[in-house]
């Protein structure tokens, strides 16, 4: 009886084993149990599954459906295989569509948050770099910090610590993006030297370089238009 004791008390631990992160800091939606979702354990399952027809209805009810779908897929295989890095980020990124838009910003802050040192597939885009999944993550949820906080001080170093850190991983078009918003935000806040000095040397990178790079160049504009502000509100030009 000791014996089948041991066995049972073996069993029952492996079956509490701890939650992972992902687990601990999300909650199943109240719809998570009235649905069937197929399931996905691998990164090129995910992007089978997002980019299937499921995917691409018109139909507002269909679509909602579907999107829940695929969230509750992610957050499964999330659960299942957090130490998926590329499921796992990937999962994130996409699977917001599935939420209220009062949450959305959740899977957006915890991708940032635990995965900032991801490296992305760059596998069939010329236009990509390892890092830009995690800086348009990253610049989603400095927009989000930005419209709720004032000064801006959270937003500008959510930014600013990703681009001393990653630039050289992000394109350009990316940057371009980055760049547009971070001048926004100085405007808003403070224009000191050190802020217009970053903004002088980007402005003369991107002019070095969008001759050649046409995703840059399309972008250019708006970033242009900011950095003309920030000269003329600058202090000392």
């Amino acid at each position: 009886m000791k014996h089948i004791a041991c066995i049972i008390l073996i069993f029952s631990i492996i079956g509490c084993s701890k939650k992972n992160k992902f687990e601990s800091e999300f909650s199943k939606p109240e719809w998570f149990d009235s649905i069937e979702a197929p399931q996905v354990d691998t990164f090129d399952q995910v992007d089978a599954l997002w980019r299937s027809d499921k995917m691409s209805s018109v139909d507002p009810d269909i679509a909602l459906k579907n999107s829940r779908i695929f969230y509750k897929s992610c957050f499964i295989a999330i659960s299942e295989h957090y130490e998926d890095e590329d499921l796992v980020v990937l999962c994130l990124w996409l699977m917001d569509i599935g939420l209220g838009s009062n949450n959305r910003i959740q899977t957006t802050k915890f991708l940032v948050d635990n995965f900032g040192h991801h490296k992305n597939s760059i596998t069939g885009c010329v236009n990509c770099l390892p890092g830009d999944t995690v800086a348009r993550q990253t610049l989603l949820l400095a927009m989000h910090e930005g419209r709720l906080e004032n000064p801006k001080d959270e937003s500008i170093r959510l930014l600013e610590n990703l681009l001393d850190n990653r630039v050289d991983e992000i394109s350009y078009w990316v940057q371009a993006e980055i760049y547009a918003y971070l001048g926004k935000l100085y405007i808003e806040s403070e224009i000191d030297d050190n802020r217009l000095n970053r903004m002088r040397e980007v402005y003369d990178r991107f002019n070095r370089v969008k001759p050649i790079n046409e995703p840059l160049n399309r972008r250019y504009d708006s970033f242009e238009k900011v950095y003309q502000v920030i000269l003329e509100q600058a202090p000392n030009k």
